[in-house]
């Protein structure tokens, strides 16, 4: 007896400290699938307004809920009465993996919660084969291997049965690589198994930026089933795809340009505008270049170079660079205008234009060439002697040179003054015609982005993980937004810091010499700027539309 009474007597006063602290932790359940969710609990005791800190807790688990409780008790003890009062905080937690995670010891003020250990499994594969009764996943690639690059198109599909609603996970993110949304989303039906499915459809171009290994990782779909109500209840529902591992194939050896250049089909053509009446010295030419790549990024599409011809002077404008989704993924257009002015008479040879690329479809370098143009140029001709009113004396003959620069001089001013006025008539019209009440153009969301990730980037001049973190605030901010192509015809700001971003990652080197403070000026300009306008949700409450 006196063994079992000192037993007793440690237990006690083991537990006495937990009985009277300040702040402690529980949750529902120590056992869980990877697909179920936990709640826990912190209570505070006479804390005041301190609240617990739960970022120790994103380690291995998502938040996917918090919400707080305020209580109080009343207490009779020999006769006195007692009161406390205490606040229950309740987060609902998701593990990140399977195996044996831990909750870590939650901060309150000057108070820490005890640690608590929580075991995840794997689900059991007859509730899998259940749940794939409801929904499941679907993924594609559309190869094993890809360039160092080069496009590779990714396919997320996900059939649901029944009334579902969740979350769709979001797009990829990854390291080493550049994502683009080319259908942010896509529904149809179908049978499978003699069965009837709604599927909705997203899909991506992924360009991986270093060769070696890309895994995919699995895609994960956790939601409710059913409409609720007083009537029915909604049960939980999830579904895993398999992952994807593929193999990132460096530049080839035998590829013999400098600027590396992978594309499905890369095209070059030009339209010349000329007048109609024998070319002379003097005269402007306009050459109007276009460079068309399938299956690559605007930023890899060579800026070509133009020299001198003998004979001529070329003014370059800047290249118009556009980048086009579809569902064959990306595609690029620059368009580039040159103006040519002969100074001598003669034969004006252009010279070929060969942008040398790497078809990834046969595995082939190919050159792509815009012919060479030989031009005939005539003299100007002579100006004739011109006479005074009342005099009959020539005047002295001007030297050949300078009448062919005053005959320049005044063709391009007569161009300007056409370019100003048609300029001024389109202006004039847009106003005339533009409609009293327009349809604004998309806002960012309610500036709830953290800038941080992005301006610490920025700061470190890393343009790889800058790049990662702009496409993170354009899919939140901006979910109508399917590529950065399409913002910036919205804000023609972000063009110039974000080719310059671009340019950075493609470019030889490590990309140290950029600077990104422009653009975070205006991400946080676009960020912070107060709209009334609301971000989309990514799927509806229903998946099914027609339920």
């Amino acid at each position: 007896m006196r063994r079992g009474h000192l037993a007793l007597l440690i237990w006690l006063l083991s537990i006495t400290p937990l009985l009277h602290s300040a702040v402690t932790a529980t949750v529902d359940q120590n056992q869980i699938t990877e697909f179920d969710v936990l709640t826990l609990t912190i209570r505070v005791t006479d804390q005041g307004s301190t609240e617990p800190d739960f970022r120790a807790l994103e380690g291995d688990f998502a938040i996917l809920n918090q919400q707080s409780q305020q209580n109080s008790s009343i207490s009779l003890i020999n006769g006195r009465q007692t009161s406390r009062s205490y606040v229950d905080y309740q987060v609902t937690l998701r593990p990140r993996r399977q195996g044996n995670l831990l909750i870590p010891a939650i901060t309150v003020g000057t108070e820490r919660t005890n640690p608590i250990g929580i075991r995840v499994v794997a689900q059991s594969q007859a509730v899998r084969n259940q749940m794939q009764q409801i929904l499941f996943f679907e993924t594609l690639v559309d190869r094993d291997e890809v360039y160092v690059q080069a496009q590779l198109l990714y396919t997320v599909r996900l059939y649901y049965a029944d009334s579902i609603s969740g979350d769709f996970p979001p797009a990829p993110d990854l390291p080493n690589a550049m994502v683009e949304i080319i259908e942010n989303e896509r529904r149809f039906e179908t049978v499978v198994n003699n069965r009837r499915y709604y599927v909705l459809e997203k899909r991506y171009a992924i360009f991986p930026q270093q060769s070696g290994p890309l895994v995919l990782a699995p895609e994960t779909f956790v939601g409710t089933r059913g409409r609720g109500g007083l009537f029915s209840s909604r049960e939980r529902v999830n579904a895993v795809s398999s992952g994807h591992t593929l193999s990132v194939l460096p530049v080839p050896s035998s590829f013999q340009d400098k600027r590396w250049l992978p594309a499905q089909s890369v095209t070059i053509d030009a339209v010349l505008n000329r007048p109609d009446s024998p070319l002379m010295v003097g005269d402007p030419i306009n050459r109007v270049v276009t460079v068309k790549g399938r299956g690559v990024t605007a930023a890899l599409l060579p800026e070509l170079g133009f020299e001198d011809a003998d004979g001529a002077r070329l003014y370059i404008d800047q290249p118009v660079v556009e980048e086009l989704a579809s569902e064959q993924g990306l595609a690029a257009e620059s368009v580039v205008t040159i103006g040519i002015v002969p100074t001598q008479a003669g034969t004006l040879a252009l010279p070929d234009i060969n942008i040398y690329w790497w078809n990834t479809e046969a595995r082939r370098q190919e050159v792509a060439t815009l012919p060479g143009l030989n031009l005939a140029i005539g003299e100007a001709p002579q100006s004739a002697p011109v006479l005074g009113p009342s005099s009959v004396t020539q005047t002295p003959n001007i030297d050949n040179n300078e009448l062919v620069l005053l005959r320049q001089q005044l063709q391009w001013a007569i161009w300007l003054a056409v370019v100003l006025l048609v300029v001024w008539l389109l202006t004039l019209f847009a106003w005339i015609k533009k409609p009293k009440t327009a349809n604004p153009t998309p806002r960012p969301a309610a500036p709830e982005f953290e800038l941080g990730p992005l301006a610490r980037a920025i700061k470190l001049g890393d343009p790889q993980k800058t790049y990662a973190e702009l496409q993170r605030w354009r899919r939140h901010t901006f979910p109508s937004a399917a590529a950065m192509a399409r913002l910036i015809q919205d804000y023609p700001e972000l063009e110039t810091p974000y080719r310059a971003l671009e340019a950075a990652i493609y470019q030889t080197g490590d990309g140290s010499d950029w600077r990104g403070e422009d653009l975070l000026a205006i991400v946080t300009k676009l960020t912070t700027r107060p709209q009334a306008h609301a971000a989309a949700s990514p799927l509806p409450e229903r998946l099914n539309p027609g339920l």
